[in-house]
């Protein structure tokens, strides 16, 4: 048995990474996206750049995904972690001082936003296979949820406040304040001991990469259960997600200022933390945590087609908060038990191909949505646009296989 497995939910490694990813970075990072598409659009008036802005590191994500999983498997993970945190928060200051100089053009925001992309497409994957090896598989759900909880706290406190910090201080000041928060993070996760994993160590060249590629392929192509996961992953995104990068001018269309906005962006936060709270908590049973699940995303996807056809802001407010604390739900479900339906010396490199289908769907769907509402009513085009993104669901339901690898995963005392 894999020593990491007999460990208590609260050690050391775990408080650390659950720290550093919370109080610091996940700050810096809220008020940095919500100020820097304020930025842009203040500056383009355009959906369609919003939408551009928005993929970039979903194509990232999409395109590099396969190739960072594999590398991450054969790789220090904690170096990975720390190294990009270290290359972002750099960056983020740079942009800050020429922002602050009033010299900053579009094209370096796009810069900046591939090269956050870039350590993202390697930073994600290490972090949560490093969270699968820091806590026995029983409390992988709760470790997540805790995890997201703080994340969604911090989140809720940054929204709330981006409209104020906008107005006030201004957009040079939330860069440089991402950049020194990342900096902070770096710095922390060098304490993390993170346990080896079984490819650690192995050769990186082309020809390991690419055998590795075929090998996480041939998995995914070959089981059903995969395959599923990654047909009902890109049509969800591609209809679901598009919204979010067209956000805040659907706020401004409904009348309302980029405060109420950023109080809207706090209650994704608010009910995400209600969430992660109820499942963190909670011990519940595997099988009643499948059936939330099952019926969390299609409920979730009905409750947003309801949000975008709101026209003041207290009625969109109330329903974005129940909508999002049902979506915390089903996903810090699904999330748990996707990482432990793989096997332990496959996690990056699978979860990598399913990054890849997710960021794919979500980065058509933002580009897609950005060109789209050009022409359309954004309400319209939110509610229409959820209620299709129920149908793929339906497929956890017509095949109960993914039902049952996911609770024989829960019930396993080995991943």
């Amino acid at each position: 048995m894999n020593e990491t497995k007999t460990l208590k939910l609260w050690n050391k490694n775990f408080i650390l990474l659950w720290r550093q990813g919370t109080l610091f970075s996940t700050f810096g990072d809220v008020l940095y996206s919500i100020c820097i598409g304020y930025w842009v659009y203040e500056k383009t008036g355009s959906t369609a750049l919003m939408g551009l802005l928005t993929s970039i590191s979903m194509f990232v994500a999409m395109f590099l995904g396969p190739f960072c999983g594999a590398i991450i498997d054969r790789s220090h993970r904690k170096w990975i972690i720390v190294g990009t945190d270290l290359i972002r928060g750099l960056t983020m200051i740079g942009l800050g001082l020429i922002a602050m100089s009033n010299h900053l053009e579009v094209w370096m925001v796009l810069a900046t936003a591939f090269i956050a992309a870039l350590c993202n497409a390697f930073f994600t994957p290490a972090s949560m296979t490093v969270m699968t090896d820091l806590v026995m598989p029983k409390d992988l759900v709760r470790a997540q949820s805790l995890s997201g909880g703080m994340r969604s706290l911090v989140a809720m406190v940054g929204k709330g406040l981006s409209g104020a910090i906008i107005a006030f201080l201004g957009v040079p000041f939330v860069i440089l304040l991402n950049g020194i928060s990342l900096l902070i993070s770096a710095f922390t996760e060098c304490f993390i001991d993170v346990p080896r994993a079984p490819k650690t160590g192995m050769p990186i060249n082309l020809k390991t990469l690419f055998a590795d590629l075929k090998d996480g392929a041939q998995y995914v192509l070959n089981d059903r259960c995969f395959r599923l996961i990654v047909i009902i992953s890109v049509s969800a995104n591609f209809f679901g997600s598009g919204m979010g990068a067209v956000f805040l001018p659907f706020c401004l269309g409904r009348g309302l200022d980029v405060v109420q906005y950023g109080y809207l962006m706090s209650l994704q936060s608010i009910s995400a933390l209600i969430g992660t709270i109820f499942m963190g908590m909670l011990n519940i049973k595997p099988e009643l945590r499948i059936k939330l699940m099952l019926f969390g995303f299609p409920l979730s996807s009905l409750l947003f087609a309801l949000c975008y056809s709101m026209q003041t802001f207290n009625s969109m407010a109330f329903t974005f908060l129940i909508t999002y604390f049902v979506s915390a739900v089903a996903n810090a479900i699904l999330n748990a038990a996707f990482m432990l339906i793989i096997p332990r010396e496959k996690r990056a490199m699978i979860s990598g191909f399913i990054m890849m289908a997710s960021s794919g769907g979500q980065a058509l769907s933002s580009l897609a949505f950005g060109f789209i509402a050009e022409f359309v009513d954004l309400g319209l085009l939110g509610t229409v646009s959820s209620l299709i993104s129920i149908l793929p669901f339906i497929l956890l339901f017509v095949y109960p296989e993914i039902q049952t690898r996911f609770m024989q995963a829960e019930l396993s005392p080995e991943v």
